[in-house]
């Protein structure tokens, strides 16, 4: 079959070669565990169950998972996909975190024929999405957690070789509302339905990450769960373009707060931090455990 999964539309036959997305037809993880630092409503006490898919079809030069979005991993059978979907359960994970899942959409579809999991499904990815590709996970999806990059073509082009992103992000994160109109909470304040938006500030950037809250102003609406993302760190291919070859100043993300907070979005997540988050990256070995890796996956 020619995967034409993401807007790449590279109609490789992944059964016989990589596509794109670096990565062969054939189910490729690089760790699955709890993980304890995503979103409030996501994480809780227990952690979120993730599965971290490798390749990526977007490759930001950037990318804080660059061993993992270049295809580092694994490779398993949809069988065993839904047995860690059940062991993550088992494990009481608040829910199954799909990250990066977008070019096995048609596997965690089957796996989740397999077993359904009764905790609510996360579908994290980077917003450069199909609808039609959405499509396919329609029944399985409980929460939708996409990035929301760019809103302006030329960082898109410049650093993920997508100058479509801004256009093809927007459609996805309309339709994904459309899927999740209402964002539905428990008695603990942990998500079961919905949907949380992230974006992660550039440095350099600060023009793209106003546009983004202003799209998501516009279109999503005040009240939408915006994650403001903070904690970037020059990894990947950063070094070769110079503003992103340093750390957010903090005054860049307090302008990005404060825009958020001109636009009215209330439901906004502040998740800055002097840390380094360079040491919080995992080891992608394939490794599956129903615990939590260390301080994070």
């Amino acid at each position: 079959m020619n995967c034409r999964l993401c807007p790449r539309e590279c109609g490789a036959d992944r059964s016989e070669s990589a596509g794109v997305c670096g990565v062969p037809q054939t189910v490729m993880i690089g760790r699955a565990c709890r993980h304890i630092w995503e979103e409030p409503p996501i994480s809780g006490t227990r952690g979120s169950g993730t599965v971290f898919f490798s390749g990526c079809p977007l490759k930001c030069v950037y990318c804080q998972n660059f061993a993992l979005s270049s295809g580092q991993g694994v490779k398993i059978s949809v069988r065993e996909l839904a047995d860690i979907f059940k062991l993550l359960e088992d494990a009481g994970a608040h829910n199954i975190n799909l990250v990066t899942a977008t070019h096995y959409a048609l596997a965690v579809a089957e796996a989740a024929e397999i077993y359904r999991p009764k905790i609510p499904v996360v579908f994290n990815c980077g917003g450069y999405e199909k609808v039609r590709t959405l499509e396919l996970l329609k029944d399985v999806v409980d929460i939708w957690l996409p990035d929301y990059k760019y809103a302006l073509t030329l960082p898109a082009e410049k650093y993920s070789r997508a100058p479509d992103y801004p256009q093809k992000a927007l459609e996805a994160l309309l339709y994904m509302r459309e899927l999740a109109p209402e964002d539905v909470f428990d008695k603990d304040g942990i998500m079961q339905k919905g949907m949380i938006v992230r974006h992660l500030v550039l440095p350099g950037n600060t023009e793209n990450t106003f546009a983004v809250e202003e799209n998501v102003a516009k279109y999503l609406g005040e009240n939408t769960y915006f994650s403001l993302m903070g904690q970037y760190y020059p990894a990947g291919e950063a070094a070769r373009f110079p503003e992103l070859a340093r750390r957010l100043k903090p005054l860049e993300y307090k302008l990005a707060v404060a825009r958020a907070e001109k636009l009215g979005l209330v439901n906004t997540f502040i998740q800055f931090s002097e840390e380094e988050e360079s040491k919080y990256t995992p080891v992608f070995d394939g490794t599956v455990t129903g615990g939590i890796y260390g301080a994070k996956c």
